[in-house]
C-alpha cells in the first residue's frame, strides 16, 4: 500500500471509529436515559451526538468519495 492510501486508509479507519463510538453512545441515550444523570437535557445531548455522527458519516462518505474509490473496493 502507497503512503497515500495508508493515509486515506487511516481516515476511513478513524471516521469508521467515531461512528461506531456515537452510535453507541446513541443507543445508550435511547435505551437507558435514566442512568444519564449527568445529562438532564437528553434530547439537547442526543442532538449533539447526532451531529457529531452526521459530520463523521460526512466525512468518511467525502473520503470515499473523493479520495478511495479503488482503496475502498479492495476493502470491501
Amino acid at each position: 500500500m502507497s503512503d497515500r492510501d495508508t493515509k486515506i486508509y487511516a481516515l476511513k479507519l478513524k471516521y469508521e471509529a467515531e461512528i461506531a463510538e456515537y452510535t453507541v453512545d446513541i443507543e445508550n441515550y435511547l435505551n437507558h436515559s435514566a442512568g444519564v444523570a449527568e445529562h438532564p437535557h437528553i434530547i439537547d445531548s442526543l442532538d449533539g451526538l447526532i451531529s457529531k455522527l452526521a459530520n463523521s458519516e460526512d466525512k468518511l462518505n467525502s473520503v470515499i468519495r473523493n479520495f478511495s474509490r479503488d482503496l475502498y473496493q479492495r476493502e470491501l
